[in-house]
């Protein structure tokens, strides 16, 4: 008869804890690379590094060693993973090609385009990869059907690395998945079809459910969340989709692939309380239909992995460990994608599920007394959460206050809402259809929306976070081996409140400073002065540039309620409003003054907001050692365009000023300077007008501003060719060097003793020095 402790060895299997860490190990490899990367690597440390491998493989011998050789091993095949697929993806051709392949998803609606993949047949390089592939939604012609042969001439853009201070590794990721080029379209007529579709059966499959899906009466809302649950659809509406990511469920939808894992679950329990024969192949046969259904996607392959181990572990008996089956399934899909690491589906799941697999029992024992009877359900429920509270801070700026709630509510209604979807799909009821779709409505548009109350992290300092994200960790590792671990447990929960109470570590502003977050097309820059909090003019053209706001504002330590300049009503520039007051405290808006009857703002307003303060010429506030001073508008204008009411903003700061002129046209600068602007100062950056619009940055303004350095917010190959040449002409020849964001992934630049101290995320970093002999 097995003994309470023999049986938890069987259940933990704490000899594979040393492939755990091993895994983490490899990890953090691709981190540490950068994106850019070539994937070149000199002999002699290639050399080095097998040399030191070797010398540790007698520690495989010893149990408490093993993992060093285990870690260093699979860190370096990881290494020279990515570095292969660096090389492979140099060589892929960019640029104007002329492709032939076959449709092979089908067309999913995503904000104004239709989505779908190209499976590409030439050329040569490209054959086998199935391409991200974009049409306008409301274009002439329709695309062509899931399947159909196409022949087309496209650009072939490459996926951009992110700035390095981020949290971000895009490009690694579209490597690891095959899919480093993008088609954008501008039209379906671009495509030739080459004759009629010859869908594959698993298309045939797909096609058919989304088909049977768009048949059902659905509400828009009910159909995102629907879709996103059932079928793996990105929402088309990206608001459901950001409320889902700020509440903390979303890897449960789409991202990590656990919602196949949560389907295979389901079945495995129904299956086993019929005590029917088969459970676990049951489960597996549930999961390989319902991954057809979605698409197998690298989400759903590690989803159906992890179910994989979970229907063999439950149904065994647990001869096979969760860890085993867990970090087995891991290594496996790590083995394939080296660069599975910064994916954070991949690291949100792992670390959810080792708190709750191993965490849940050591932090039940600390609340017991509190408790009773309810502390191990409810430690089952704060243990993912607590455990994936570091990775949150990391990956997306913050945390949410009511994950635990989230977990409480959300979870059980999408364990029970998915494998009901997809059966009405297949077998549509209209009575059940329309109670799951009223659930749906009323998850999306009261019950997510009300669990988004996100704390903002600083990770200014990253090795409190790191640390942090180690110990759990090292807590599965100890519970796993029946160790002592009520010190330890005690210790996380207290550094995890901690770092709540005191919105993570931060970092305060030496210098002035101002940043142009690479947005795309849009307006965002991030002001910090010594002494004050800090400001934010514009937040960029939706929700993602929202959450990509708040993780800048993470990385760069700022952790107060941050002050909102938007500098008119554009979606470029006031877009990621309403996601920006969801996840980051805004200690004030301001927005110009027009004379307007209907409200410019209702697009773009936070529900449920204060009253925004109202800007005209003649306002002035200090914040820190700065001193702000609003340039236009001059009064209440109801003009035709909204970028002639642009807030222009004067900041000063000792011997430095900046302008920063939104959207202002040309005949603003001519009407500033009626006005009596710019006046004298010593040294000037301009935050250049319009994106480098030649409807702005008038010659005569740039000379009497005299700039020492500009910057132009513009996105990379955007539709309006900003800047244009006329504006970078204009700057040429008055001696200022320009920076724009889309080529550098964001530009910051701070004053230093000698000159402007530019950075850009693509690593770049110069010194424009002063001019000794500035201009009026």
């Amino acid at each position: 008869m097995l003994s309470r402790s023999s049986l938890w060895q069987r259940l933990a299997g704490a000899s594979l804890w040393p492939v755990a860490w091993a895994l983490a190990a490899a990890c953090a490899v691709p981190w540490l690379v950068p994106e850019r990367w070539d994937g070149g690597i000199a002999g002699r440390w290639a050399v080095l590094g097998g040399l030191a491998w070797f010398l540790t493989l007698p520690l495989l011998r010893f149990r408490r060693w093993a993992v060093v050789p285990l870690a260093l091993g699979l860190a370096g095949f990881t290494f020279l993973g990515l570095a292969r697929k660096a090389q492979w993806e140099r060589a892929l051709p960019a640029g104007f090609q002329a492709l032939e392949g076959r449709i092979d998803a089908p067309w999913t609606l995503q904000g104004e385009r239709l989505r779908s993949r190209l499976e590409v047949a030439t050329p040569g390089p490209l054959r086998g990869l199935a391409l991200p592939l974009t049409v306008p939604a409301d274009g002439e012609q329709m695309p062509p059907p899931p399947g159909t042969p196409v022949r087309l001439r496209a650009e072939l853009r490459p996926v951009q690395p992110a700035p390095v201070f981020l949290a971000e590794r895009p490009l690694w990721r579209a490597r690891s998945d095959e899919a480093p080029r993008r088609i954008h379209l501008a039209s379906a007529q671009l495509m030739e079809p080459l004759g009629p579709p010859r869908p594959s059966w698993l298309l045939r499959l797909q096609a058919f459910a989304r088909r049977q899906f768009e048949a059902l009466p659905l509400g828009p809302t009910a159909k995102d969340l629907w879709g996103a649950l059932a079928l793996g659809i990105p929402p088309a509406d990206e608001a459901h989709f950001s409320v889902f990511a700020e509440s903390g469920t979303i890897h449960i939808l789409v991202v990590s692939g656990l919602q196949v894992t949560l389907v295979m679950a389901v079945i495995e329990a129904l299956l086993r309380r019929l005590r029917l024969r088969g459970v676990s192949a049951g489960a597996i046969a549930a999961g390989l239909l319902y991954s057809a259904l979605v698409g197998f996607s690298a989400p759903v392959w590690r989803g159906l992995f992890m179910g994989i181990a979970w229907a063999i572990g439950r149904s065994s008996g647990w001869k096979l460990p969760p860890v085993a089956g867990l970090h087995v399934a891991l290594l496996l899909w790590l083995l394939g994608h080296p660069a599975a690491g910064v994916e954070p589906g991949f690291l949100l799941a792992w670390w959810a599920l080792l708190g709750l697999l191993w965490g849940a029992e050591p932090l039940a024992g600390l609340l017991s007394p509190l408790l009773g009877r309810l502390a191990l359900p409810f430690a089952r429920l704060a243990a993912p959460w607590l455990s994936t509270l570091p990775l949150l801070a990391l990956l997306h700026g913050g945390a949410p206050w009511w994950g635990i709630l989230a977990n409480l509510l959300v979870l059980p209604l999408v364990a029970f809402l998915t494998p009901l979807c997809l059966l009405l799909i297949l077998v549509p009821l209209p009575w059940l259809t329309q109670g799951a779709a009223a659930t749906l409505t009323w998850m999306g548009e009261r019950l997510v929306p009300a669990l988004t109350g996100i704390a903002p992290l600083a990770t200014g300092l990253l090795w409190p976070w790191l640390l942090l994200a180690l110990g759990w960790l090292a807590l599965a590792h100890l519970q796993g081996r029946l160790m002592r671990t009520r010190a330890l447990t005690l210790g996380l929960v207290t550094m995890s409140l901690g770092l709540l109470a005191f919105r993570g570590t931060g970092r305060a502003a030496d210098t002035l400073s101002l940043e142009a977050v690479d947005v795309g097309q849009g307006d965002a820059l991030l002001l910090r002065v010594p002494g004050g909090e800090a400001t934010l003019i514009d937040s960029g053209p939706g929700p993602w540039t929202g959450r990509r706001l708040a993780r800048v504002l993470s990385r760069r330590g700022v952790r107060e309620p941050v002050h909102l300049v938007l500098t008119h009503a554009h979606g470029d520039h006031a877009g990621g409003w309403a996601t920006l007051a969801r996840i980051w405290p805004l200690a004030s808006t301001s927005v110009p003054v027009t004379a307007e009857e209907e409200d410019p703002w209702a697009p773009f307003r936070p529900a449920g907001g204060a009253e925004p303060t109202g800007l005209l010429r003649g306002d002035a506030w200090t914040r820190g050692e700065a001193a702000f001073s609003v340039r236009w508008p001059a009064r209440a204008f109801a003009l035709p365009d909204a970028n002639m009411v642009s807030t222009v903003l004067r900041v000063a700061w000792r011997d430095r000023e900046l302008w920063l002129m939104g959207d202002a046209l040309a005949i603003q600068e001519r009407d500033l300077m009626d006005l009596g602007d710019p006046g004298l100062s010593p040294h000037r950056l301009l935050k250049v007008g319009h994106h480098g619009s030649r409807n702005a940055t008038d010659p005569a303004w740039v000379a009497s501003l005299g700039p020492e350095v500009a910057v132009i917010p513009a996105g990379l190959r955007n539709r309006f060719e900003h800047p244009h040449p006329e504006t970078l002409a204009t700057l040429h020849r008055a001696g200022t060097p320009v920076w724009i964001t889309g080529p550098g992934a964001g530009v910051r630049i701070s004053a230093v003793a000698d000159g402007w101290r530019v950075e850009t995320g693509d690593g770049t970093a110069c010194l424009t020095p002063l001019r000794r002999s500035p201009r009026p």
